[in-house]
């Protein structure tokens, strides 16, 4: 499912529910304050005074949202907006069960965020990686190479062994011309000391879309980096944006490590203008042609410059999505 634009009136009642879940335990706090106002201004186009703002009831709520997909789209959006405090609250949980049921929705994104507020931390772990990043890698990996090659692949991310073929063909990159998806590649591993699939150490070929997202953008490693590639690929996601989203804010706003890749970290978006950045990288996403998670075939690109890639996949120029 991806992003659907609401109508104004469709994004004044969400707002109105947003308002009633993220205050039914108290004042909004900082990072919910800024999250709520970067989405106003960056995704829906509107400058509505939230403190204004009446509560709705989830059965007017549900008269003024009547596509279902739509309707899982606010669910989503009200698990994600609880994600972006600094803890959840038993009552907020409530408010978005009571939303969800007259909405007749309840996607992943619901359970994830009872499981953190449980500190059931195995099994959110276990859901998000199932159900974003890796399930489809993974069933990728196995297409391509059966389980012998799955093994393979873990065995040289353990530091186990060398995938020989896989790295050799990863390390002749660097003879492709300057200027190419794959001469980009080589030098974004080398510059940043990075090992190539295949390699010990080496991140599996199946979450490589990540590396490449970076490289397309033109998003930095370091912390704030990795986040807005994440908030990146969300927004170009076809299959469950969300789900992405919660990715991101459990692992760098509620602090939960759920990849050994990239670090956790507990309230980053009190960062002053990340809100804003994290939202405009989503909204960048969206404006894209493609899905690059979705069965996309980089190395048949490799040898296309990369600003041509660029504009054959409609990624915004940083400044345009300012």
């Amino acid at each position: 499912m991806t992003y659907i634009t609401p109508s104004h009136e469709q994004a004044h009642a969400g707002l109105r529910a947003i308002k009633v879940v993220l205050t039914s335990a108290g004042p909004l706090d900082g990072p919910r304050r800024a999250a709520v106002a970067a989405v106003q201004r960056h995704l829906l186009h509107t400058d509505f005074d939230v403190d204004a703002l009446d509560p709705i009831a989830p059965e007017e709520l549900a008269r003024a949202v009547r596509d279902p997909a739509l309707r899982e789209q606010l669910v989503n959006g009200l698990c994600a907006m609880t994600l972006c405090g600094e803890r959840i609250d038993e009552r907020e949980l409530l408010e978005v069960e009571r939303f969800a049921a007259a909405l007749g929705a309840r996607p992943d994104a619901v359970r994830q965020i009872h499981r953190l507020h449980e500190r059931r931390l195995l099994l959110l772990r276990f859901d998000i990686a199932r159900n974003t990043l890796l399930g489809k890698s993974v069933r990728r990996m196995l297409d391509e190479g059966g389980v012998y090659g799955l093994a393979r692949n873990i065995a040289s991310f353990a530091g186990v062994m060398e995938n020989e073929p896989v790295a050799a063909r990863y390390r002749s990159l660097e003879g492709y011309r300057e200027g190419t998806l794959g001469k980009a590649l080589f030098t974004f591993y080398r510059e940043n000391g990075f090992s190539f699939p295949g390699e010990k150490r080496g991140v599996p070929e199946g979450v490589l879309t990540h590396d490449l997202s970076h490289i397309l953008a033109g998003y930095g490693t370091d912390l704030v980096g990795e986040a807005m590639t994440i908030a990146f690929q969300a927004g170009y996601r076809r299959e469950n944006p969300f789900g992405i989203l919660v990715f991101l804010l459990v692992q760098l706003q509620q602090g939960v490590q759920l990849t050994v890749l990239a670090p956790a970290q507990q309230g980053m978006l009190a960062t002053p203008g990340l809100a804003d950045d994290l939202v405009r990288s989503f909204v960048r996403g969206t404006k894209m042609s493609i899905d690059l998670m979705d069965d996309w075939d980089f190395w048949s690109v490799m040898e296309v410059d990369l600003e041509e890639l660029r504009r054959r996949y409609r990624v915004l120029p940083l400044a345009a999505a300012a």
